[in-house]
């Protein structure tokens, strides 16, 4: 029986079914700001981040359940550093399932692919996820002032970094 409350396993073209629903979601909309998405768009998205070469894993909890997808991203090997991307379930927020699915993805990324550095954006308009990625020790590194348009309101952009040396303390 797995007693971690999440796992990983390659994300697959069977879960993008799923991974539509949730880019439309009312609250991820919202919090990430951008347009809905039909579902061959996100079939695109998914094809597109796959010829990246990017890491993208679905999260599952103990049930074998999914409940999200998180992924590396812009993995630059010469330079030690990539992006790193989440979206869950709307089911599955607020319920810790994101802190332990980036710690797990953060050993990853420092521990076995080596990189020096893990970094992301995230909306001023999104407290409750730049509350969480600075209770796990990201570094507000960057501001885009009035960057990103939400329901008429305009809201900041953060870029934050972690480093490999303040992960491994």
């Amino acid at each position: 029986m797995n007693n971690k409350p999440i796992s990983f396993r390659a994300f697959e073209t069977k879960d993008i079914r799923e991974l539509h629903r949730w880019f439309n979601d009312p609250v991820s909309l919202q919090t990430v700001g951008r347009t809905p998405l039909t579902y061959e768009e996100t079939v695109t998205h998914v094809e597109q981040k796959r010829q990246n070469g990017d890491l993208l894993l679905s999260i599952e909890d103990k049930d074998c359940e999914l409940v999200g997808w998180i992924f590396l991203q812009n993995i630059e090997y010469g330079h030690g550093r990539a992006s790193l991307g989440i979206l869950l379930a709307p089911e599955s927020r607020g319920q810790g399932v994101g802190k332990y699915a980036i710690e797990e993805i953060l050993n990853i990324g420092f521990n076995q692919l080596r990189l020096n550095k893990i970094y992301l954006t995230t909306r001023g308009k999104n407290e409750q996820a730049y509350g969480l990625y600075k209770k796990i020790g990201f570094v507000k590194e960057g501001e885009l002032r009035n960057h990103t348009y939400i329901d008429g309101k305009y809201y900041d952009t953060y870029f934050m970094g972690l480093l490999a040396s303040e992960w491994n303390k």
